[in-house]
C-alpha cells in the first residue's frame, strides 16, 4: 500500500512543484484546496481533490483522516498562525507519522517580521505537540525576482530596497525537492533545516548574471524601503504585504540574510542549485514570456 500524503496549500508554487515528483515516487496524495476547480491540474494527476477552508477545523480533520504524512502550507498572511495551528491539530487527530511545515527564513521570537514571528508561534505549537516533525525555513526565494522581468525589459533596471545585502536565496525547486525526499524517504524526524541557495549573492551581482544571461546591460536600483512600500500598494498587495516586505527589505540591507549553508544537500543528496543555474533554467524563460508587473511576491 502507498504511502498517504495530504498537502495543504496545494495549488501554491511550492506545492504544485512538489505533487509532481509525489505521485511519480509512488505516493498517494490528497490535496486540500479552497476551491476545487483551480486543482483541475492536479486532479488529471491521479490526486484527490479535497475542498475545504483551513478556518473550518471539522474540515481540515476530516481530510487528514487516514493520512501517514502531512504537508503543512499556509500562504502568508494575518490568518497563518490559525490556518497552521488547525493543520496541526487535525494531524495530531489523525495520528499522522510525520508532519513536514515549510515556515520561513530565520523564523524567531524576535524576527524583524510578523511573518517570522508567526512562523516561529506555529513552530513551537508543532514541536510541542508530539507529533514526528521535519520543520523548512527557507531563505528568500528567487523565484521573486520575476516580479523585476518588466522593468529590466522597459528599462534595463530592477528596483530592490535590499541595498548592497547579501542574500543566500534559493530556488524554490531545491524546497520541492527537499520536501519529496522528506516525505518520499523519511527520517530527519524532530530536524529544522534553514535551506539555502549555494552561495550568498547581492541583487548587483545577480543583475550582473541577469545581464550577461540576456545580452544587454541590467542595472540593480537600491530604493529607498518607505517605496517598496509604495510600490507593492500600487500593485495591490495591501498594507499587510507592504510592511512585511518594508520589514524584510530592511533586515536583508543590513546583511540579516547573508549566510548559506549544505541543508538541500543533507536532506536531498545534491547540492543546491545556482543563481546561474535557476536563470539559465527558469528565470531567462521571463524575457521570452515577460512575467505581468503585479505578480505577488512569495514573501520568503
Amino acid at each position: 500500500m502507498s504511502k498517504k500524503v495530504l498537502v495543504t496549500g496545494a495549488t501554491g508554487s511550492i506545492a504544485t512543484l512538489a505533487i509532481p515528483s509525489l505521485i511519480e515516487n509512488g505516493l498517494s496524495v490528497r490535496a486540500f484546496v479552497r476551491n476545487a476547480k483551480k486543482a483541475e491540474n492536479l486532479k488529471k494527476l491521479g490526486v484527490e481533490i479535497f475542498e475545504g477552508d483551513l478556518s473550518n477545523q471539522e474540515e481540515i480533520n476530516e481530510a487528514a483522516k487516514g493520512m501517514d504524512s502531512i504537508l503543512s502550507l499556509t500562504a502568508a498572511g494575518p490568518d497563518a498562525v490559525a490556518q497552521a495551528s488547525a493543520i496541526t491539530k487535525a494531524a495530531k487527530q489523525a495520528g499522522a507519522k510525520h508532519l513536514i511545515r515549510l515556515s520561513a527564513i530565520k523564523a524567531a521570537e524576535d524576527a524583524p517580521t510578523e511573518n517570522g514571528r508567526f512562523h516561529f508561534q506555529t513552530d513551537k505549537e508543532i514541536i510541542a505537540s508530539g507529533i514526528p516533525y521535519t520543520i523548512l525555513r527557507p531563505h528568500f526565494f528567487m523565484q521573486n525576482l520575476f516580479m523585476s522581468v518588466p522593468t529590466i525589459l522597459e528599462q534595463g533596471n530592477m528596483y530592490w530596497g535590499m541595498g548592497q545585502g547579501k542574500l543566500g536565496m534559493i530556488d524554490v525547486r531545491d524546497i520541492a525537492d527537499c520536501i519529496v525526499s522528506l516525505l518520499t524517504n523519511g527520517g530527519h524526524e524532530g530536524e529544522i533545516y534553514n535551506p539555502t541557495g549555494a552561495s550568498s549573492i547581492t541583487f548587483t551581482e545577480a543583475a550582473a548574471i541577469i545581464s550577461k544571461g540576456i545580452g544587454k546591460p541590467v542595472n540593480y536600483i537600491s530604493i529607498p524601503i518607505e517605496a517598496v512600500g509604495q510600490a507593492l500598494r500600487s500593485m495591490g498587495q495591501g498594507e499587510w504585504v507592504a510592511k512585511l516586505m518594508m520589514d524584510y527589505s530592511k533586515a536583508y540591507s543590513a546583511n540579516w540574510g547573508d549566510y548559506a549553508n549544505d541543508d538541500v544537500t543533507t536532506i536531498t543528496g545534491r547540492k543546491a542549485r545556482t543563481f546561474q543555474q535557476f536563470f539559465d533554467e527558469v528565470l531567462s524563460w521571463g524575457f521570452k514570456q515577460p512575467a505581468k508587473s503585479n505578480e505577488t511576491v512569495a514573501l520568503a
